[in-house]
């Protein structure tokens, strides 16, 4: 993996964010552009609730849109252990820190401790992350490497490429 500061002018909403983006993989120290990545994935760089779904469970949340373990006591402010997702800055912290950073370290995990089937399904570190964490889910993906088949095959419209697509795709412009 590549820790390159992000930085973008191909995507413009995206880029705009690179501050905050830089601040929270840094914080969580993680590559930014995996950050990045996921945030043009999921909303493009708009700091919105999920499109089409009503506010409450079940709703993404922020340029992350972060689902699992949002606090809906308020309808117009959903947390995550008191951050509040619609403020970008603790969005992407959130996203980095709770989610992406424990996510890499499992991937590393599996690497190490199941080399074979790490190596048949995911692809890498970072299709696995964003795989298990960011879509199909943590038994979804271990269930992808006993069976020894792509991990992306359990994700949304191959989410996991897409993001590794994007990720890679950043880390190229941000090294230009």
């Amino acid at each position: 993996m590549d820790f390159v500061a992000f930085k973008s002018s191909a995507n413009p909403a995206v880029g705009a964010l690179a501050p905050p983006i830089n601040a929270a993989a840094q914080a969580a120290q993680i590559p930014p552009c995996l950050l990045a990545a996921i945030v043009a994935r999921e909303t493009g760089g708009r700091n919105i609730l999920q499109i089409g779904v009503a506010p409450g469970p079940g709703c993404g949340c922020g340029l992350c849109q972060i689902t699992a373990g949002v606090s809906w006591a308020s309808i117009t402010n959903p947390t995550y252990e008191g951050y509040p997702l619609l403020v970008p800055s603790e969005n992407l912290h959130v996203a980095a820190v709770f989610f992406l950073a424990p996510l890499l370290v499992s991937a590393q995990r599996a690497q190490t401790e199941r080399p074979g089937e790490f190596a048949a399904s995911c692809r890498g570190q970072v299709v696995f992350a964003v795989a298990a964490g960011y879509n199909a889910g943590w038994g979804k993906v271990q269930l992808a490497m006993l069976e020894g088949v792509d991990a992306d095959t359990q994700t949304t419209n191959g989410y996991a490429a897409d993001v590794l697509s994007r990720y890679e795709a950043f880390v190229v412009e941000s090294h230009a």
